[in-house]
């Protein structure tokens, strides 16, 4: 389970609905777009909703959740957020035999704007 911190406040999720948050929600920043998402969450032990906007200027903080029990299926929710038309293409982060790509990391001086 993941920790989903927005806007002041905290929801639990699945790996999974969190995984493809955090991709959607870069994404669709990166386009200087913004997009209403709906999030399936557990509230004490308990399936629900959140709703949230997602784009430039909005944070999003995701983290691990010690859960008790079974996790929630949330894995139609999951794909759906996937087939989100700003969603990275899977050949970003795959290639066609399923393996990983590794992307190197861009390390930028936050102080000056530049990359280090």
């Amino acid at each position: 389970m993941k920790l989903v911190s927005y806007a002041g406040q905290q929801v639990v999720t699945t790996d999974d609905v969190a995984e493809a948050l955090v991709a959607l929600a870069a994404a669709i920043a990166s386009e200087g777009e913004s997009a209403a998402l709906r999030l399936p969450i557990v509230i004490d032990g308990q399936k629900d909703s959140a709703d949230l906007i997602v784009g430039v200027g909005n944070d999003l903080l995701v983290g691990p959740h010690l859960s008790d029990g079974v996790d929630p299926d949330f894995s139609e929710e999951a794909a759906a957020l996937r087939e989100h038309p700003l969603f990275p293409a899977r050949g970003a982060q795959e290639d066609e035999g399923g393996e990983e790509i590794v992307i190197p990391a861009l390390d930028i001086d936050i102080e000056n704007g530049a990359r280090a």
